[in-house]
């Protein structure tokens, strides 16, 4: 199965992103679509989404059970 994210990865030569497989860097958000929502205004943008339960940067997890880690694999991806 081809995920979305393949084509645009594939597309700037970023050969490590986009599929989740054996030696990519995995990017995943885990949600419940009936409960996800957006919470952030201007005043406060840095306001977590509601029904998102889990995110993992580069196969890290930066967001558990919907807690912040303190985790910050992230870089800045340049093809």
């Amino acid at each position: 199965m081809t995920h979305l994210s393949a084509h645009p990865a594939r597309r700037f030569g970023l050969l490590d992103r986009g599929l989740l497989r054996q030696g990519c860097a995995a990017d995943v958000v885990i949600f419940d679509p009936d409960t996800v929502t957006d919470l952030a205004t201007y005043p406060a943008p840095r306001t977590l989404a509601e029904g998102v339960d889990d995110v993992l940067v580069s196969g890290v997890p930066v967001l558990a059970r919907g807690e912040l880690t303190g985790a910050t694999p992230g870089r800045a991806l340049r093809p």
